[in-house]
């Protein structure tokens, strides 16, 4: 099984793909320029999955 370690390793390795497919999505990798409402959806993806991946390592590191 995997440790307190791996675990975390797999919680942050997970939210790191979320935001590539979501950025990939939402066209923010495209040479074209984003609509203000598309960078503003970015942002909030990111305090989103800033917040799970905070959540995720106080959980592994403290129970």
């Amino acid at each position: 099984m995997l440790g307190k370690f791996g675990i975390l390793v797999a919680i942050l390795v997970l939210v790191l793909i979320f935001f590539i497919v979501i950025s990939l999505g939402a066209g923010a990798f495209s040479k074209k320029d984003l609509k203000p409402e598309t960078k503003k959806y970015l942002k909030s993806v990111k305090i989103l999955l800033s917040i799970i991946a905070i959540v995720g390592a106080i959980l592994v590191l403290f129970l």
